[in-house]
């Protein structure tokens, strides 16, 4: 297998290490706009020989001549880029150059906004036919979140709610903004809301409940906040009501900024100028850290740790009893990431295996169309759990009937 890399900052210089490190793909080739910048991720902690070249995403005759011939287009860029003050959606722009240039697609997210189903699905019918297949939303969450939901729903007879969880917390006196600006201001718009098999958007925030994680984690309390994975589960699979929660102190940090306004889209005057609150945060965010910073605050002892786990359940019937279903994730901690590959953390680490993951139980199958998770066949979702657990991840499962 050949795959082209388009972004290769904190998550595509790792899906290309890996790639290359584990014998994944036989050949990686990275493009970014800003080579340098790229460099100093791909070449951390040592070189490995990865090539990098120079392509802007939104050049899309470059960048097709620069992926041709490969097999599988990776986008682990931004769903979105600022153009003066437009947002410009990335995924339709490289769906549409790996279309044709004949090759596949992998991505990480979906843009989402006020529609009701992921950006990506308008290219079903023309990957389709084209004979390519389109991996949208395979990172963690989304990704392992849909691969397990589809778990848990086949699990039941009949599914009514299905939830999924997800906890990110930081420990120390430092905090390490594990997203790109872009997706750290997504997790805080409005979010797609799916109650009684009806669509309704809401404020992010709005519902809280206190979640049981798996040991060593326990009780957190957690938010619903806009998340991937509601602009497919439910259209792929039939339930009647969807529940996203996010906690821990990377959650809490987020809240924080948006009850005191600072994520606000509402205009305000600065002197002469007008401005929303949300567009100047954009500006002033500091980059993604880089991976000499991310070991040395662990190092240092400035962030003690940081963990990220998952967990997903489904409440249906099974032969006429009420039973729940439930399957979990636990990450390798910060101070692990930092001994299994330097430089990367507790976010970007298992985003990149869980997309690694789905490329190595696709290789030599025949698949077409645009698949997210929840729509992959059974044996391909257990093959990735699979290697997941060879990876060392945490794979659990539950199950009970409830009288």
């Amino acid at each position: 297998m050949k795959i082209v890399v388009v972004g290769c900052g904190a998550v595509g210089s790792l899906v290309a290490r890996l790639a290359a490190k584990w014998k994944v793909a036989d050949e990686v080739l990275c493009l970014d706009k800003d080579v340098e910048r790229a460099k100093r991720y791909l070449d951390y902690p040592e070189p490995l020989g990865i090539p990098v070249e120079r392509a802007d995403a939104l050049a899309a005759e470059e960048l097709k001549a620069k992926v041709a011939g490969y097999d599988f287009l990776v986008n682990s860029l931004p769903t979105f880029v600022k153009v003066d003050k437009a947002e410009r959606l990335l995924n339709p722009q490289l769906m549409s150059v790996a279309l044709k240039a004949g090759l596949n697609y992998a991505d990480l997210a979906c843009y989402g906004g006020k529609r009701r189903r992921a950006e990506q699905l308008s290219f079903s019918k023309a990957f389709s036919e084209a004979g390519l297949l389109a991996l949208i939303n395979m990172g963690a969450s989304p990704g392992l979140s849909n691969i397990l939901a589809r778990e848990v729903y086949e699990d039941l007879d009949s599914a009514e709610s299905l939830y999924v969880m997800s906890l990110e917390d930081q420990r120390g006196s430092s905090f390490v903004i594990p997203w790109s600006r872009e997706e750290m201001l997504n997790v805080a718009s409005p979010e797609l809301c799916f109650r009684g098999r009806k669509y309704s958007l809401r404020e992010p925030f709005s519902e809280s409940a206190l979640c049981n994680f798996p040991e060593p984690i326990g009780p957190v309390r957690c938010y619903s906040v806009s998340n991937d994975e509601a602009y497919t589960i439910p259209a792929f699979l039939r339930i009647s009501n969807f529940y996203y929660l996010a906690g821990g102190s990377d959650i809490e940090v987020l809240r924080a900024l948006y009850r005191l306004g600072i994520l606000s889209d509402v205009p305000v005057k600065l002197r002469k100028a007008t401005v929303t609150p949300r567009e100047l945060l954009y500006h002033i965010l500091p980059p993604t850290p880089s991976p000499e910073y991310i070991v040395r605050v662990v190092k240092e002892g400035d962030l003690e740790d940081a963990y990220f786990a998952l967990q997903v359940y489904a409440e249906g019937e099974v032969r006429g009893e009420r039973a729940v279903s439930k399957r979990y994730l636990v990450f390798p901690s910060q101070r692990r990431v930092n001994e299994l590959m330097p430089g990367a953390t507790y976010i970007t680490y298992p985003t990149a295996l869980s997309l690694l993951a789905v490329l190595s139980a696709v290789k030599g199958r025949r698949l077409r169309g645009v698949v997210p998770g929840e729509a992959l066949p059974g044996p391909i979702r257990r093959a990735v759990l699979d290697y997941l657990r060879v990876q060392g991840i945490t794979v659990g499962e539950e199950f009970r009937t409830v009288a």
